[in-house]
C-alpha cells in the first residue's frame, strides 16, 4: 500500500506540472470501434446525408453571418454601420464559429445528440479500455468520456473525428499559415496534440486515426476558398465559397464522399498506446487490427504519418512529446529552449516510471488485472 500511495503527492504534482506546461484543458473521447455491445446494433445506418445537410446549412449560416453589415467604433465620432466587403477573415470566423469549437466540435455534438443519427455507444466499463487506471489514462478514467460510433460514407468512425475534421483541421490550417508554409508544421502540431493532451499523456492512447481525420480536415479548410492545390490531388478544387458582386456565395455543397476512409476507423487504423502496460492490457483481449482494409496507396508521401501499419504497440520514441517539440522549434514554429526540452523529457520519463510503480502497486493490492 505504501508503494502506491508514498508518492502520490508528489506525481500528481508532477502530472499537473506537465498539463499546465503543455496547455492541455481538455478532456478527449476515445472511441472502441472493437466491442459491440448486445443492447447496441450491430448495423447502423449511412448518417452522411443528414450530416451534410447539416454541415451545408451551418455553412450557409456562416456565409450569410460574414457578409451581415457590422458596427465599427470610431474613436473621433459616433459609431458607423459597414458593409464587409468579402473579408477572409470574418468568413473563416463565421465558419469556425459554426463548425468547430474549442473542445468538442459542434458537428460532434450534433452527431452525438442528434435524433435523426444512428448510433452505438460503448460505456467505458465495456470497452477496451476497462482495465485502464487513472495514473496511465487520467482524463479518460475519470471523465468515461466515450465517443459513440457512427456510419458515414459506408465507414464506421467514433464521433469525435468529426470535432477532428473541423476543430484541428483547422488548427493545421492556422499552423501552415494556411498552406503558404510547409504542411510538416500542420503534421507536427497534430502529433504533438495527440502525444500530449487529445492523447497519450492523458488518455493513454494516440490515435492514428484522428490524425487522418485532422489531415482531411485540413483539406476540407484549404478548399473553403481553394488558394492552394489539393495535398492529395495536387490540382485546384473547385472552393466551397466564391466572392460575387462582393459578397461571399456558398458556390458548392459538401459532401463527405471527398474525405471519409478506412483510414478513419480505429479497428483498422488501430490506437499505440502509451505504455507497455496498457499495451498488454489491449493485447489480452485478443483484438485484431483489420491492417489490410488500410487505404495505403491514397495517402503517398504522407501514409507513414497517418496509417499505423504495424498494429497495437507501445508509442515509439519519434513521437513523443520531447521529440516532436523539438521538431517544432527545428521549423521556428514554437520558441522553446533547450532546457525546456530537456526538462520535458525528464519529466516524461519520471511520470513513466511513477505510472509503472502504480501499476506493479495496483497489482499488488488487486485494485487492477
Amino acid at each position: 500500500m505504501n508503494l502506491l500511495f508514498a508518492p502520490l503527492l508528489s506525481a500528481l504534482r508532477m502530472l499537473l506540472a506537465g498539463m499546465l506546461c503543455w496547455i492541455a484543458p481538455v478532456s478527449a473521447a476515445e472511441v472502441d470501434q472493437f466491442t459491440l455491445p448486445p443492447d447496441q446494433p450491430a448495423s447502423l445506418t449511412d448518417s452522411a446525408p443528414v450530416l451534410a445537410a447539416e454541415i451545408n446549412r451551418r455553412m450557409q449560416q456562416a456565409v450569410q453571418q460574414a457578409n451581415a453589415p457590422f458596427v465599427r467604433q470610431h474613436a473621433k465620432s459616433s459609431p458607423r454601420w459597414w458593409q464587409p466587403s468579402c473579408d477572409e477573415t470574418r468568413l473563416y470566423n463565421a465558419l469556425t464559429d459554426v463548425l468547430a469549437g474549442s473542445v468538442v466540435g459542434h458537428v460532434e455534438t450534433f452527431a452525438e445528440e442528434s435524433p435523426v443519427i444512428a448510433r452505438r455507444r460503448v460505456a467505458l466499463a465495456d470497452s477496451i479500455y476497462r482495465d485502464f487506471f487513472w495514473q496511465a489514462s487520467p482524463t479518460l478514467v475519470f471523465s468515461e468520456r466515450m465517443a459513440a460510433v457512427i456510419r458515414v460514407q459506408d465507414v464506421e468512425i467514433g464521433t469525435d473525428k468529426l470535432g477532428h475534421f473541423f476543430a484541428e483541421g483547422y488548427s493545421y490550417f492556422v499552423s501552415t499559415d494556411q498552406l503558404r508554409k510547409s504542411i510538416e508544421s500542420g503534421l507536427l502540431f497534430g502529433e504533438w496534440s495527440e502525444s500530449v493532451y487529445f492523447g497519450a499523456q492523458t488518455t493513454g492512447v494516440f490515435s492514428f486515426a484522428d490524425l487522418t481525420a485532422n489531415f482531411q480536415g485540413l483539406r476540407f479548410w484549404n478548399r473553403v476558398l481553394a488558394r492552394h492545390p489539393d495535398l492529395l490531388t495536387g490540382k485546384t478544387p473547385a472552393p466551397y465559397v466564391q466572392c460575387r458582386k462582393q459578397q461571399w456565395v456558398l458556390a458548392r455543397a459538401f459532401s463527405w464522399d471527398d474525405y471519409v476512409d478506412n483510414g478513419w476507423n480505429e479497428a483498422i487504423n488501430c490506437v499505440v498506446l502509451g505504455n507497455e502496460d496498457l499495451l498488454q492490457r489491449i493485447q489480452t483481449q485478443g483484438l485484431r487490427c483489420l491492417i489490410d482494409q488500410l487505404p495505403t496507396e491514397k495517402y503517398g508521401q504522407w501514409q507513414p504519418r497517418l496509417l499505423n501499419l504495424y498494429g497495437h504497440r507501445v508509442l515509439p520514441l519519434y513521437l513523443q512529446p520531447e521529440v516532436i517539440l523539438a521538431q517544432r522549434v527545428a521549423l521556428k514554429d514554437v520558441d522553446v529552449s533547450v532546457e525546456t526540452l530537456d526538462y520535458i523529457a525528464e519529466l516524461r520519463a519520471r511520470l513513466d516510471d511513477w505510472r509503472r510503480a502504480s501499476a506493479a502497486a495496483l497489482r499488488e493490492i488487486g485494485s487492477v488485472p
